[in-house]
């Protein structure tokens, strides 16, 4: 391998270890949902448009039928007063409204399948948005879960390092061995004082007891009690 390959795979490890360390999955789900609310918004938006211009054309159709119709009554009436020029004219007007409805009319067959399906997918849409956030709401939850069961791990079985329990027991251990080293040493300070061996010897130099002297009164005055 190459010296270039193999700093290049050192990078990419470095890049996708970062990556890893700064994942968030609930945070990425929001994300995913916010991008879902901005397509839903677009598709609204254009819906809005499409619905808007069959409106206008609508209008447009109704208008040219209006005015073929027109037309047409306007040359029959013509034709009945005897002006067969005028007639011809309102025909001739009522062929053109008649073609202008008809083009139209084919237009609006054109739009208005793809406004069924654009609230068709619409309503797909938001289903999916409100389906995948529910599962991100789920997925907050057990991500906040499983959070607190690596801090209860960390703490309980010393995952990262932190083990306490060790910690606590050396800082135990340490108490214990200074108050041992305390009595070693206050032991060590009366032996070299003689304190421990006149506590001895005066032990055995003391008298009689109460209860000794009270025996030896008894004895000599000859009673038991």
């Amino acid at each position: 391998m190459s010296l270039f390959d193999s700093i290049s795979r050192t990078l990419k490890g470095l890049l996708n270890d970062a990556a890893d360390s700064v994942q968030d999955p609930s945070r990425d789900a929001r994300q995913i949902v916010r991008e879902l609310d901005e397509s839903i918004g677009r598709a609204e938006n254009a819906m809005i448009e499409i619905q808007a211009q069959l409106s206008n054309q609508r209008s447009k159709r109704d208008l040219a039928d209006d005015k073929a119709r027109k037309y047409a009554d306007g040359a029959l009436r013509a034709l009945k007063g005897a002006d067969e020029g005028l007639a011809r004219e309102a025909l001739a007007a009522q062929s053109n409204a008649e073609a202008e409805r008809d083009a139209l009319g084919a237009e609006l067959a054109k739009l208005e399948p793809s406004l069924d399906q654009l609230k068709t997918q619409i309503a797909d849409m938001r289903k999916r948005r409100d389906d995948l956030r529910s599962r991100t709401n789920i997925l907050s939850a057990k991500q906040e879960i499983a959070n607190a069961k690596d801090v209860a791990a960390t703490a309980l079985g010393g995952i990262g390092g932190k083990d306490l329990s060790a910690d606590f027991g050396r800082m135990e251990e340490k108490v214990n061995l200074a108050n041992a080293r305390s009595d070693a040493r206050l032991g060590s300070i009366d032996q070299a004082s003689g304190k421990s061996l006149d506590d001895r010897l005066a032990s055995i130099d003391k008298g009689p007891s109460v209860e000794d002297r009270l025996a030896a009164l008894k004895k000599q005055i000859g009673t038991d009690v």
